[in-house]
C-alpha cells in the first residue's frame, strides 16, 4: 500500500485506514468479486473515492492493476509524480511495463523530450527506441555509439515504422550510410524479408551498382532469373555469385534439371566461394532427397564432402531408409561424425540395420542401450526386445516451507489471482517475472506450485527449461481428464491418444493460439470447427476446453474413418492434413511404421508423430496405473508393441 499513499495520499486524510497484514483465505473470493466491481468504475470514480475503494480491498494482490488503470486514464504531465511513484514501486515487474510504455508514447506524442529521456528504458518497442536515439543524437550524446545502434535499426529485412524516419534522416545527414550497408540490407530483404523495399534501397546506390539491386529483386521474385547468366555482368563477382547461389537454392525446388544445368554453366563463368558451393549442394541435396530424385544420393554425398550439415545427414539416412539399403546405412552412420550419430535416432537405425542383416547380437546391444530411456526410440527399442518400458519416473520432492514461501511472493500472488480470473496472458507475465528471481532449485519448486494450481502448461515448461524431465506425472498430467475421457469415449478413440494430442498441441494451455490461428486445448482451426459443426464456431468458443475437446476428438474420429482406423496415419493427418499424408503413402509395397515415420518429408510432422506416439505410450501407462486392472498389459498390446508390428499400406480409406 506504500505506492497508494504516494499516488493518492493527498486524498487519504479523510479516509479511515484499517488494513490487516494478510487477508484470510476465506476472504479472497469476496475480494475477487469486489475487485471486478471496482474495476468497472475506475474511470468514472474520483481519485478520493477511488482511494477509499482501494483501501477497502485490503491487501488483495491485484490492487496495483486498478491503480495502473486509474493512472493511465486521461494521461497528462500533471501525473508525473504518480507515474514516477508507481514505476519505482513496481520496478522490473510486468506492472512497470504496463504503465511505462503508454507513458512514453504519450510523452513522445507531446514531444516532451526531457521527460521522455528521463523515463526511457529499452522494452523492445522500435518506435520508442527510435525516438530516444533521435533525442540523444540531437543532444550530441556519445555519437559514435549511437551511430552503431542506428545502423543496426536501419539494416533490417523490412521497413521500419515511419516514427524512425527523422532518426534515419539525421543519421544519413551525418554521413553514416554507406554502400556496404545498403547492399547488406538488400540481401536481407531478398532472402526471406520484405523484398518490396528493394526498389527504395536501389535509389540509394550509385548508378554502377543499381543493377545489383535489380538482380536481387528479380531473383527473389522469380528464381528462374539465374538461368539467364548473361544478365550477370561480372562487375562485382562476389555479390553476383551470392545472388546466383541464392537463386539456385530456390530454383531447385521448382525445376531440378534447369538448376543443375545452370549450376554447371555458372561454375565455368564465375568462381564461387566454399560457402556458396556448400549452400548450393546443401539445397540440391535436400530438395532431391525429399522428392526422391534419382540423383539424390550423389548430391547428398557431395554436400557431405563440403560440410557436415546435420540436416543433410538426416536426409541421407532417410533416402537410404526409403530404399532399405541396410549396409549403406551402417556405413553412413559409422563413418559420420560421432557428435551427430550418437543421437538416439542414428543409434536406433544402426541397430535396425544390423537386425535386418541378421546380426542380432550387435542389434540387441544397441537396442538395450536405448531401451532404458523414456523417449520415442527408447520405446521402439523396448518393444523390439519385448521388454517392459522404463518410464524413469522420479517425482520431485520439495520442502513444504519452500513452496509456501514462494507462494507468498507478491508476483506469485498476482499470478495466481490473474489465473483465477482467466487473464492468462497477464498471469504468465507475472509468473515469468517470479521465475526470473529464483535459483534453479526454487524454479523447480515453482513448477510444483504451478502443478498444484492446475496450471499445467507452466509446470511443463518449467520442468523442460530446468532440465528436470523425470517427474513424469507432473510433466504428463491427466489434465481435463473428465472432458477428454468423455469425448474420447463418445468418439470411440483411445483416451490416451486424446491426452497425447492435447499435450503435444498446447501443453494443456486452454487459451493457446498458434501462428496458423489454431485455438485452444487441441488446437482446432476455425475452418475445421465450421466443417465439423456445419456452422461458424467463434474463436472464443474454441478457447472453451469443453467445446475444444469435443471438436478435437470429433476431428480425430473423422480422420480415423479416413484412414481405416490407423491411429498413426490419423496423427500425421491431424498435423499436416489428410491429403498430404495420402501423398506420403508407399507407392509399391507396404513399409514398416517406424521406417515410414522416419521418412515423412515434413520435419514438423515427423517430430509431431514421434512425440504423440511417445506421449500416448506414457498416458497408456498412466491410465493403466489408475485403473482397477492388476494384470500387466502385454508388450504386444502396447502402443509401441503394435507400432513395431505395423505396416503402412499403399492405400487407405477413400
Amino acid at each position: 500500500m506504500y505506492c497508494l499513499f504516494l499516488i493518492f495520499g493527498m486524498f487519504l486524510s479523510d479516509v479511515a485506514f484499517s488494513l490487516e497484514n494478510r487477508s484470510p483465505e476465506k476472504e479472497l473470493e469476496s475480494q475477487r468479486a469486489e475487485f471486478l466491481r471496482i474495476e468497472k468504475q475506475v474511470w468514472s470514480t474520483s481519485d478520493k473515492d477511488f482511494a477509499t475503494l482501494i483501501i477497502n480491498l485490503g491487501d488483495y494482490p491485484l490492487v496495483p492493476y486498478l491503480i495502473e488503470k486509474k493512472i493511465l486514464h486521461g494521461l497528462t504531465t500533471k501525473k508525473v509524480d504518480q507515474v514516477s511513484a508507481f514505476l519505482k514501486e513496481y520496478k522490473d515487474t510486468p506492472l512497470e511495463r504496463r504503465v511505462l510504455r503508454p507513458w512514453l508514447r504519450y510523452l513522445a506524442k507531446k514531444n516532451r523530450k526531457s521527460l521522455f529521456t528521463e523515463f526511457y528504458a529499452p522494452m523492445g518497442d522500435i518506435k520508442l527506441t527510435c525516438r530516444y536515439l533521435r533525442y540523444q543524437l540531437e543532444d550530441n550524446v556519445n555519437k559514435d555509439q549511437l551511430y552503431s545502434q542506428v545502423a543496426d535499426l536501419w539494416n533490417v529485412s523490412k521497413s521500419q515504422p515511419k516514427d524512425c524516419d527523422p532518426l534515419f534522416k539525421k543519421w544519413k545527414a551525418d554521413g553514416q550510410l554507406n554502400e556496404e550497408l545498403i547492399l547488406q540490407r538488400i540481401a536481407k530483404a531478398a532472402n526471406g524479408g520484405q523484398y518490396s523495399i528493394i526498389a527504395y534501397l536501389r535509389t540509394l546506390l550509385p548508378e554502377d551498382k543499381k543493377y545489383l539491386a535489380d538482380l536481387w529483386y528479380k531473383t527473389r521474385k522469380s528464381p528462374s532469373t539465374v538461368k539467364r547468366l548473361n544478365v550477370f555482368k561480372g562487375h562485382y563477382p562476389y555479390i553476383e555469385t551470392e545472388i546466383i547461389s541464392y537463386g539456385l537454392g530456390r530454383l531447385i525446388w521448382r525445376n531440378k534439371a534447369a538448376s543443375i544445368k545452370t549450376w554447371e554453366r555458372a561454375q565455368k563463368k564465375f568462381t564461387f566461394t566454399d560457402e556458396q558451393q556448400a549452400h548450393v549442394a546443401n539445397r540440391f541435396a535436400i530438395s532431391m532427397a525429399i522428392s526422391r530424385h534419382q540423383d539424390a544420393e550423389y548430391w547428398l554425398i557431395k554436400s557431405e564432402l563440403l560440410e557436415q550439415d546435420p540436416e543433410v545427414l538426416r536426409w541421407h539416412l532417410a533416402t537410404l531408409l526409403k530404399e532399405q539399403k541396410w549396409p549403406s546405412i551402417i556405413n553412413l552412420i559409422e563413418k559420420a561424425s560421432p557428435t551427430l550419430t550418437r543421437a538416439h535416432d542414428y543409434q536406433y537405425w544402426l541397430a535396425r540395420s544390423y537386425a535386418e542383416l541378421g546380426n542380432d547380437y550387435k542389434a540387441n546391444e544397441l537396442f538395450k542401450q536405448l531401451a532404458g530411456e523414456r523417449h520415442y526410440y527408447g520405446f521402439l527399442a523396448s518393444a523390439r526386445l519385448e521388454q517392459s518400458f522404463n518410464f524413469q519416473n522420479q517425482p520431485l520432492v520439495i520442502e513444504k516451507e519452500v513452496i509456501e514461501r514462494l507462494k507468498q511472493l507478491p508476483s506469485a500472488k498476482r499470478a495466481f489471482e490473474l489465473k483465477k480470473l482467466g487473464r492468462f496472458h497477464e498471469a504468465r507475465l507475472e509468473w515469468r517475472f517470479v521465475q526470473q528471481q529464483l535459483d534453479d532449485q526454487e524454479r523447480l519448486a515453482s513448477a510444483v506450485i504451478a502443478s498444484q494450481w492446475g496450471w499445467h502448461d507452466q509446470a511443463i515448461f518449467t520442468f523442460t527449461n530446468t532440465g528436470y524431465l523425470n517427474d513424469v506425472n507432473r510433466r504428463f498430467p491427466m489434465a481435463y481428464s473428465d472432458i477428454l475421457t468423455k469425448e474420447a469415449q463418445r468418439n470411440k478413440i483411445d483416451p490416451e491418444w486424446a491426452f497425447a494430442i492435447a499435450r503435444r498441441e498446447s501443453s494443456f494451455m486452454s487459451d493457446a493460439v498458434s501462428s496458423a490461428k489454431a485455438f485452444g486445448l487441441m488446437q482446432v482451426l476455425p475452418s475445421t470447427a465450421r466443417y465439423l459443426e456445419k456452422k461458424r464456431v467463434s474463436n472464443r468458443a474454441l478457447m472453451n476446453p469443453n467445446t475444444n475437446a469435443k471438436l478435437g476428438n470429433k476431428y480425430l474420429r473423422y480422420l480415423m474413418d479416413k484412414v481405416d482406423n490407423n491411429t498413426l496415419l490419423a496423427t500425421a493427418s491431424y498435423n499436416a492434413g489428410w491429403s498430404r499424408v495420402k501423398s506420403w503413402l508407399p507407392t509399391s509395397e507396404t513399409v514398416g511404421a517406424d521406417l515410414w515415420i522416419e521418412t515423412i518429408p515434413y520435419r514438423e510432422t515427423r517430430n509431431y508423430v514421434k512425440a504423440v506416439m511417445a506421449y500416448k505410450q506414457i498416458y497408456q501407462h498412466q491410465l493403466f496405473e489408475i485403473s482397477d486392472s492388476k494384470t500387466p498389459q502385454p508388450i504386444g498390446n502396447s502402443v509401441f508393441g503394435e507400432l513395431v508390428q505395423m505396416q503402412i499400406p499403399i492405400t487407405v480409406g477413400d
